[in-house]
């Protein structure tokens, strides 16, 4: 059965589903919509517009975490643990990025330097967080990679863009999460999964926000 991913060119829910479908190098087709004109077809097919959206035939599957696991079902080679308790652990630490997104997100519009300053101590309370579970796997969940990884790439992703525009290493006193970020952003078909001219994209889109990082 065909799958059409319907996707917005910059979300950093999408590119966890492009990485992980070219990762599995599982065939997709890959349609971009501007989400402020909607196309008729999309909100027909998807009355509640969230992208990423995975059309399978005549199925819509909503919520990039959902569509993570619905895509590993489709491989011999299943990311997740095969126990229910090891898988719903899995499941937990991926949900735990969708926190991490939004402090990061919140970095890129944060309009003031007290707001700016809120969100880089909301970060590292995130990031101590995952320093402690990474001075025990190489991976988020274990030492090897899993499905719940693919639910972190866009953090670092950002970051990369993000970072050679502060004053402050956002990574400083956290040297797994680096490495880790890192290891991410390097895996094999994880970099062609972002849209070509990502970085300035996403950069443009940032500074139309008029964020503070980007005044001093």
């Amino acid at each position: 059965m065909s799958l059409t991913l319907v996707s917005y060119n910059i979300s950093p829910f999408v590119l966890r589903v492009t990485s992980a479908l070219n990762y599995l190098q599982i065939p997709f087709e890959q349609k971009d919509i501007d989400i402020a004109n909607k196309p008729e077809w999309f909100v027909k097919a998807n009355p509640l517009e969230k992208v990423p959206t995975l059309l399978v035939g005549n199925k819509v599957i909503q919520e990039s975490l959902v569509i993570l696991e619905y895509i590993n079902s489709l491989t011999p080679n299943s990311l997740l643990p095969n126990d229910p308790l090891e898988k719903a652990i899995n499941r937990g630490k991926a949900e735990f990025s969708n926190d991490v997104v939004g402090v990061v997100l919140g970095l890129t519009a944060a309009p003031t330097e007290e707001g700016f300053n809120n969100g880089l101590a909301d970060l590292k309370w995130y990031f101590d967080k995952l320093e402690n579970w990474l001075n025990q796997t190489k991976f988020i969940y274990s030492d090897e990679l899993t499905l719940a990884d693919f639910a972190y790439i866009p953090i670092f992703a950002i970051i990369q863009v993000l970072q050679p525009h502060l004053k402050v290493n956002l990574f400083e006193g956290f040297p797994k999460v680096q490495q880790y970020g890192t290891t991410l952003l390097s895996l094999p078909r994880v970099a062609a999964s972002k849209p070509e001219g990502y970085e300035q994209i996403l950069l443009e889109r940032i500074k139309t926000r008029k964020p503070y990082f980007l005044s001093v």
